[in-house]
């Protein structure tokens, strides 16, 4: 059978689907050792990423028929509006699990009910025999208005997951600064706002030869992404120190009107919660987590914590210190990189940042 161009465009298109499913199969059943014992945490959102890639199955209609107009407006409206809103599942469904936000998936689902209904409709339009909707004015108006609401989709996940990037790297309302993967948050946006041009210069040139050739570079970036993905990129050191905040006046002002009994319940309700039930032990240990076990106001204990206590971020990894030295003093033969895992810090590279922080800080207060 000689190689045309439509018989290529055919073979690109199951080149493409295939490595979205050997990629989808792969980030469902393989999960390394020993994470796999936490998948929540160390793998979220793995069933709204693997659905992603699975929905390139929508493509075999022109896996088999690239020369049907049908056909070809169905890959161009699964190249562009698609492909960006499974962009947005991606990152919503991994950083929203990170970031325990559950309030993203209705609103998200909702927003790309329009490009559902439309890619299902033009899978049984490619089935149907003969010309429906391809190459006609519908066709050019419904594949841009879905693609610009796609595009403002995705703008908007990339804005807010890098707003939560930059917010955690100046806030100390976290005890360990490796809980939320800023180098990972850092390089998927980067691959998004890429894919964004890529997927927009491929639909405006409106050319089947260039979509093949975009498609052979998604797939290439579809195996990167299994890649960096394999090994779970929670609990890595961040590319910034955690600076120290000013406390809201906010805070302050309900600080100040709490009376001295309420500060002292409120005080020792947090130190059962971190010290008694040793909650600073948990790697990923948040202020609303303390607040939320204590039975109080997040203001009250973020207020009574900077005011009482130095601060969250240097309140939990105080004791989070001490207990190496504790941990190192009860068991002479232990490795170093077994008392700081047992400490509640993510790694060794945290645990000496964190040290030399608080150290700095303890020098320049003394």
């Amino acid at each position: 059978m000689p190689l045309t161009p439509t018989y290529l465009y055919g073979l690109t298109a199951t080149a493409y689907i295939t490595t979205c499913l050997v990629v989808a199969i792969v980030r469902w059943f393989h999960m390394c050792r020993p994470y796999n014992r936490d998948p929540e945490y160390y793998y979220p959102g793995r069933p709204f990423v693997t659905l992603a890639w699975l929905s390139s199955l929508f493509l075999l209609p022109y896996m088999f028929h690239p020369e049907s107009p049908d056909a070809w407006f169905l890959m161009k409206l699964y190249f562009l509006p698609v492909t960006l809103y499974n962009f947005t599942l991606m990152l919503f469904s991994y950083f929203g699990s990170v970031m325990q936000w559950k309030q993203w998936r209705w609103p998200t689902l909702i927003a790309g009910i329009p490009v559902i209904l439309m890619l299902i409709a033009a899978v049984v339009l490619a089935i149907i025999p003969g010309d429906q909707i391809g190459g006609t004015t519908i066709e050019y108006f419904v594949l841009h208005a879905l693609s610009i609401l796609s595009t403002c989709i995705c703008l908007f996940s990339v804005g807010v997951i890098f707003i939560w990037a930059k917010r955690l790297t100046s806030s100390e309302d976290y005890s360990n600064p490796t809980d939320f993967p800023v180098e990972q948050a850092t390089r998927w946006l980067k691959i998004i706002l890429f894919n964004i041009v890529l997927c927009w210069a491929g639909i405006l040139i409106d050319n089947q030869t260039v979509l093949a050739l975009m498609l052979l570079i998604l797939s290439f970036a579809s195996v990167l992404f299994l890649l960096t993905a394999l090994h779970p990129n929670r609990n890595r050191p961040m590319v910034e120190e955690p600076a120290v905040i000013e406390e809201p006046e906010e805070t302050q002002v309900y600080h100040r009107s709490l009376t001295k009994k309420k500060q002292d319940e409120i005080i020792k309700a947090i130190r059962t919660v971190v010290e008694t039930q040793r909650g600073y032990l948990e790697p990923h240990l948040t202020l609303q987590d303390v607040a939320d076990r204590c039975g109080y106001n997040r203001t009250y204990i973020s207020g009574i914590i900077k005011n009482e206590m130095g601060g969250f971020f240097t309140y939990v990894n105080t004791l989070r210190l001490k207990h190496v030295e504790q941990y190192l003093r009860e068991n002479p033969d232990a490795p170093i990189a077994e008392a700081i895992d047992a400490s509640g810090f993510g790694s060794r590279p945290t645990y000496y940042k964190i040290r030399h922080q608080l150290e700095m800080e303890e020098q320049q207060q003394s």
